[in-house]
C-alpha cells in the first residue's frame, strides 16, 4: 500500500507551498514581466490567458536542465502572492454563458435543452418544475398533448429541419407548487461554432405587478384601456377570452392587440408576449433564476459515510441488478453515458456503478493524502460495502491509474481492466505531444503546484464569466475531431456536466486530477496479474502506438487495442465499441 503522506503536494489555496527562490536578478526578467503583465490582464481578458500559459512555458524552458524545478525569483513570487489575493477579493464575474443568460434571465421555472433532449442548464426552480437536473434527459411527458407538435417542430428546427423558431408551450409540473399547467415560451438559441442550436423554454408565469400598467403608459404611450388589455392579453393569453371579460366583441379586441404591438414595437403575439413578460420580470429585479448546484443527474446517487464523516458518493447506469461494473472518471470531461448507451447495459443486464472521485460532485477530498492515496481509500471503501465481489474495472484516462494500483495490491479485486483514452501516467513520453496547455498545465502540476494552482483558479473565473465554450475552445481546439464533437449540442450537454461534476467544489480537484494524471505507473502495470486491455485512440496526440507497444512487452497480460476516428473525447466518439468491450468483458467472467 503506497505511503498515505503526500509525496506530490496539493495545491492549496492560501499559497503555503513555498516555491524554490532565487537571489537578486536573473536572465528571466523579461519573461517574469511578461508573465506578470498577462496574469493581471486575465481578469478582464479572456486571451490573456493563454498568454499566460505561453509565457510559463518559457520560464519551463530557460531553466535548463532544472526544468522540473523552475526557480522563481522573490519579485515574481511576491506579484502573484498578490495577484492571488487580489483574486480572492473580486466579485463573482457577470455570467456571459448565453445558456445559463437564458434560465437566470426569469425567475420562475427555465430550462435550455439540446436538440435530444438532454438538460444542458436549467435553474432551481426549472428542477422543481420539470423534475429533472442538468444532463438528463427530459421526454415529453411534461410537455402538454395540445403542445407536442410545436415543441416537436422546435426540436426539428433545432436541427435545421424546420423554421419553427419559437412557440408557446403549455407545461404539466413533474411536482406540485406550479398548479395544474403553466404556460412558457420556446425559443432557439444559436451558439456560434455549434452545429445544431438549443431550445429554451421559460416559463411565462409571471405576476402582474401594480405598477406595471404606468411603465405601459410612460414607455409605450398606451392607454388605460390599452394597458388593461395588455395584462388580459398576458393573463389569458386569448383574445377571445379578453373579449368576454371586458363585455366587448370580438373585432374591439383585435383592434387593441393591434394598436397595442404597434406602440410596443411587437411584430407578433409572441414577440407581445415576451415583451411583457419581460417588464412584468422587473418587478422580480433580484429574483433571478438562481442556478442549482451539481447533483446527480440520474437521480439515483447514494452516500457511504466513512466513520470520520467523509463521504463517497455513487451512482449506476444500465441495469439496476446487473452484473457490476466499476468505472472510474478521468481529466477529460466525460462519464455520462447518452439515452441509448444505457439503454444498451440495461439490455445487456449490466450495472456499470460510478462512484465520484475524491472531489468529484459530492465525495469528500482528503487534501492530508497525496492524490493516489485519497483516491484508493475512496476506491476500496466502495469496492467493500457496495460491489463485494472480483468485477470488471474501467478507467476514463486517469481513472485507469487508482483501478491498476488496486488492483496489484488486491488482485482478487477485478478480473479485468479496460483502459479507455490517454493518460500521461502510463505513458509520460506522451507529455512532449500534447498541445500547449495541456502539456504546460501537466508541467506545473508536478513541478510547481502552487503555479498549476494560481492558473486553475483563474481559468475557473473565465469559465465563470465566459461560459463552457471558453474552456472546450482552449482544451479541443487543435483537434479537429474533438472540435467536431464539442459542437454537437447533444454532446455538449454532457461535457457540460461533467465540467460541474468536477469543479462542484472548487478548481483544487482540477489540480488533483492533472497530479494524478503525472503518477507514474511503470512498476504498477510491470505487476499487474490481471487481463487489461488499453483503447488507445489514435487521433489523440499524446498517444504514441510504438510507445503503447512497449506496454505489451513489459507484461503479456497488456493487450494494447488503436481506436481510429477517436482522440480525447473518445468516450462520445466511439461510445458503441466501448461499450461492446464493456458488455463481453462483463460476460466472460
Amino acid at each position: 500500500m503506497p505511503d498515505s503522506k503526500s509525496r506530490t503536494l496539493l495545491a492549496d489555496q492560501h499559497f503555503f507551498l513555498s516555491p524554490q527562490l532565487s537571489e537578486g536578478q536573473s536572465s528571466d526578467d523579461d519573461i517574469d514581466l511578461n508573465i506578470i503583465a498577462s496574469t493581471y490582464r486575465s481578469i478582464i481578458d479572456e486571451h490573456a490567458f493563454d498568454e499566460m500559459v505561453a509565457s510559463w512555458e518559457a520560464k519551463l524552458a530557460s531553466s535548463g536542465g532544472d526544468a522540473e524545478h523552475p526557480k522563481v525569483s522573490k519579485g515574481l513570487f511576491s506579484q502573484l502572492l498578490t495577484f492571488r489575493n487580489t483574486l480572492e477579493k473580486l466579485d463573482v464575474p457577470t455570467e456571459n454563458d448565453p445558456l445559463k443568460l437564458a434560465v437566470s434571465e426569469v425567475p420562475g421555472p427555465a430550462t435550455v435543452l439540446s436538440p435530444n433532449g438532454n438538460v444542458a442548464v436549467i435553474n432551481i426552480a426549472g428542477e422543481r418544475a420539470f423534475g429533472k437536473r442538468q444532463g438528463a434527459f427530459m421526454d415529453a411527458a411534461v410537455i402538454a398533448p395540445n403542445s407536442l407538435e410545436d415543441y416537436r417542430a422546435l426540436l426539428r428546427a433545432a436541427t435545421g429541419q424546420g423554421n419553427a423558431a419559437q412557440a408557446i408551450l403549455t407545461i404539466l409540473p413533474a411536482t406540485e407548487g406550479y398548479g395544474e399547467s403553466f404556460l412558457a415560451e420556446g425559443y432557439l438559441i444559436r451558439v456560434p461554432g455549434q452545429s445544431g442550436a438549443h431550445i429554451a423554454i421559460r416559463s411565462l408565469e409571471i405576476a402582474w405587478g401594480p405598477r406595471i400598467a404606468e411603465r405601459l403608459q410612460q414607455a409605450f404611450g398606451l392607454t388605460q384601456a390599452e394597458s388593461e388589455v395588455a395584462h388580459l392579453f398576458f393573463r389569458l393569453r386569448n383574445l377571445e377570452s379578453i373579449a368576454i371579460e371586458r363585455g366587448v366583441s370580438l373585432l374591439t379586441v383585435r383592434t387593441q392587440i393591434k394598436t397595442i404591438m404597434a406602440k410596443m414595437g411587437a411584430p407578433s403575439n409572441i414577440d407581445l408576449m415576451r415583451l411583457l413578460a419581460m417588464i412584468a420580470s422587473r418587478e422580480h429585479v433580484g429574483l433571478r433564476g438562481e442556478a442549482p448546484v451539481w447533483h446527480d443527474p440520474l437521480g439515483r446517487e447514494k452516500l457511504i459515510e466513512m466513520p470520520d464523516g467523509r463521504k463517497i458518493a455513487w451512482t449506476w447506469m444500465g441495469a439496476k441488478r446487473g452484473i457490476p461494473v466499476v468505472m472510474l472518471r478521468g481529466l477529460p470531461m466525460t462519464y455520462l453515458l447518452p439515452g441509448d448507451g444505457e439503454a444498451r447495459l440495461r439490455d445487456a443486464g449490466i450495472c456499470l456503478y460510478v462512484p465520484s472521485r475524491p472531489g468529484h460532485g459530492n465525495s469528500t477530498m482528503d487534501s492530508s493524502l497525496d492524490v493516489m492515496s485519497d483516491n484508493l481509500v475512496a476506491l476500496r471503501v466502495f469496492l467493500d460495502q457496495v460491489i463485494g465481489r472480483p468485477c470488471l474495472g474501467v478507467g476514463l484516462a486517469s481513472g485507469t491509474l487508482p483501478l491498476v494500483v488496486e488492483a496489484v495490491a488486491n488482485p482478487t479485486r477485478f478480473h479485468g481492466i479496460l483502459a479507455v483514452g490517454f493518460s500521461s501516467g502510463i505513458d509520460p513520453s506522451g507529455v512532449q505531444r500534447l498541445p500547449q496547455i495541456q502539456r504546460i498545465m501537466l508541467q506545473l502540476a508536478d513541478s510547481a503546484p502552487w503555479v498549476a494552482e494560481l492558473m486553475a483558479k483563474s481559468g475557473h473565473r473565465m469559465m465563470r464569466q465566459h461560459g463552457l465554450d471558453w474552456y472546450l475552445e482552449r482544451a479541443f481546439r487543435h483537434t479537429p475531431l474533438n472540435q467536431q464533437t464539442v459542437r454537437n449540442p447533444d454532446w455538449t450537454a454532457l461535457i457540460r456536466n461533467a465540467c460541474e461534476h468536477l469543479l462542484k467544489q472548487g478548481h483544487a480537484t482540477f489540480v488533483r486530477e492533472l497530479q494524478l494524471s503525472r503518477h507514474r505507473m511503470d512498476t504498477a502495470l510491470r505487476e499487474l496479474l490481471i487481463p487489461m486491455r488499453y483503447l488507445a485512440p489514435t487521433e489523440d496526440p499524446g498517444i504514441d502506438l510504438a510507445a503503447c507497444r512497449q506496454l505489451e512487452r513489459i507484461n503479456p497480460l497488456i493487450t494494447v487495442e488503436p481506436v481510429t476516428d477517436a482522440a480525447e473525447l473518445v468516450f462520445y466518439q466511439r461510445n458503441d465499441l466501448i461499450l461492446d468491450r464493456i458488455i463481453a468483458a462483463a460476460h466472460r467472467n
